[in-house]
């Protein structure tokens, strides 16, 4: 999906779990940008206070309350960077009006359709959600080899072919980004339980030498979805005895580069953008 380069002053952070946020934030904040973050409870790291200009703490769900405060602070422009596992949703009781209506709206359930929705609220509100991976795109491999210990062997290669074109199948359908085979073979393919329990699965049910490939969905919305490798990625690969993962170069955002290759040539474990 393309967008319009903007240079928002302020911008309103829409931050969920992980080290994305964190990293936004940091890179916003070097570029002069002052950085409003609307935080959520018991997901976003406390460390965003570090970060931010100002943290508007809140429970995932409260949606009015998010943009009355967007609008009370002039903020133009938002971005959201952070998982918000899909799961929660379901279990939330603390869901407004304007989110429950949302909710019970959607015929799909799937994060895309839910996110969607959300974005065409604030854009009711005359609030513009920006490209994710805006103040971030130095950390969006291009095509190649990332690791240097050795280069996949054509079984692995032939593997990550096959693969590549099922996981864009699937992730056509927003079911998940991941794939994982093994030998020709389909091991596992990532659902609502996320990357890394998928690879977790494929270990299990495998064994050693599974070929991981993850990729951007073919109409990828990068305003609240960017596939994301990092540093807990390859610690599960490592666990599951995994030979190889592939990402999707230029779209992927990885973060702890520098770590994670390290770690990755320690196991054996290529890597590469495809």
């Amino acid at each position: 999906m393309l967008f319009k380069k903007v240079r928002p002053g302020r911008l309103g952070l829409i931050a969920g779990q992980g080290n994305f946020p964190l990293l936004l934030a940091e890179a916003a904040r070097r570029r002069n940008v002052e950085v409003v973050a609307f935080a959520v409870k018991k997901l976003t790291s406390p460390r965003i206070e570090e970060l931010a200009a100002r943290v508007h703490w809140l429970a995932l769900g409260q949606l009015q309350r998010a943009i009355d405060l967007f609008h009370e602070e002039g903020l133009r422009y938002a971005v959201m960077a952070g998982r918000v596992p899909v799961t929660q949703i379901f279990k939330l009781h603390t869901l407004d009006r304007r989110a429950l209506k949302i909710i019970t709206s959607l015929k799909s359930k799937q994060a895309d359709s839910i996110l969607g929705r959300v974005v065409e609220e604030f854009a009711a509100e005359n609030i513009e959600f920006i490209d994710s991976a805006h103040y971030l795109s130095d950390l969006l491999p291009q095509r190649g080899l990332l690791t240097n210990h050795r280069r996949p062997t054509d079984q692995e290669m032939a593997d990550v072919e096959f693969a590549q074109g099922l996981a864009k199948s699937v992730a056509g359908l927003d079911i998940g980004q991941t794939v994982v085979v093994k030998s020709g073979a389909v091991v596992a393919v990532e659902a609502m339980e996320g990357t890394d329990q998928t690879i977790l699965r494929a270990g299990e049910v495998a064994g050693p030498g599974t070929v991981v490939v993850k990729v951007s969905k073919p109409k990828q919305d990068r305003r609240f979805d960017v596939p994301i490798v990092g540093i807990t990625t390859i610690k599960h690969l490592v666990r599951a005895r995994c030979a190889v993962l592939a990402m999707s170069a230029g779209e992927t955002l990885f973060f702890d580069q520098e770590e994670a290759i390290k770690m990755a040539e320690e196991n054996d474990i290529c890597l590469l953008a495809i």
